[in-house]
């Protein structure tokens, strides 16, 4: 049933890019339109537009001489921040475990893409009864204690362009999420000053989240970490207690990356 949703859900003109971004990537010398025509089957121009939009995008690059095409460096930008990013998750992931020991709580790792907070890498509570997020899950940022807290450490030009109206309403999911942008700005001052910030029941009923940054040589937040319970066992008396514990790992972990450059 899933892949007859997904098989409608695909755009062709999507599936046309990538197929001749594969092309090219699977052929070492440069391609025309002709030989991209014979292997893939499409239009000259179909393949045309497609290389056009491609070429200003910095995907791929023509040969003035030949009027050829190859890959551009863009792909292996994106490539080196996926490497970054896993790198990062090899750096922090010892700190992860140690937090996973002293508190017996789920950890979570995350990063922000535009107005979501994507979880790439968690430590599961070993109590039966647990709270915690799928890795690859993306969450509203404004209603997680880890989007929350990367929020707060954006520029405010970036914080800008994701939330440019003052009045818009954001989606809520339990009756404590924050509801407008109004809202968030004065949230994430308070965060930013303290330097953590706390989910009460805010995406999830019955789930608490305290989050920190791991803020890089340039004072911005990169990722966070979080530590998420069920509201029976990690209630505010219980995060007052790791909270400082949580402030020291970020510091350690900042600390760290600072070292590795």
């Amino acid at each position: 049933m899933e892949n007859k949703v997904l098989k409608k859900e695909k755009i062709k003109s999507i599936e046309k890019a990538l197929d001749l971004l594969e092309l090219l990537s699977d052929n070492k010398i440069e391609m025309g339109i002709t030989e991209i025509n014979r292997e893939l089957h499409m239009g000259f121009s179909t393949i045309h537009r497609i290389l056009n939009t491609l070429k200003y995008r910095g995907y791929i690059v023509q040969n003035q001489q030949t009027s050829k095409y190859m890959l551009g460096t863009k792909l292996f930008i994106l490539g080196c921040k996926v490497q970054n990013t896993t790198n990062l998750i090899k750096l922090v992931t010892p700190f992860l475990q140690r937090l996973s020991q002293n508190t017996n709580e789920t950890i979570n790792f995350a990063i922000l893409e535009g107005r979501e907070a994507i979880y790439l890498f968690k430590i599961e509570s070993k109590e039966m009864l647990k709270a915690g997020i799928e890795v690859g899950t993306k969450v509203a940022a404004h209603c997680a204690s880890l989007g929350k807290i990367l929020l707060a450490f954006l520029p405010e030009q970036e914080f800008m362009m994701l939330y440019p109206n003052n009045d818009e309403k954001l989606p809520t999911f339990t009756p404590n999420s924050i509801s407008s942008v109004e809202e968030l700005k004065k949230c994430l001052k308070k965060i930013k000053k303290q330097g953590y910030a706390i989910d009460e029941e805010e995406f999830k009923i019955g789930v608490n989240c305290l989050g920190i940054p791991i803020i890089n040589n340039e004072g911005k937040a990169i990722a966070a970490i979080s530590i998420s319970g069920p509201v029976s066992r990690f209630n505010l008396f219980e995060m007052e207690k790791v909270k400082s514990m949580l402030i020291a790992l970020s510091q350690d972990i900042s600390k760290q990356l600072l070292n590795s450059m």
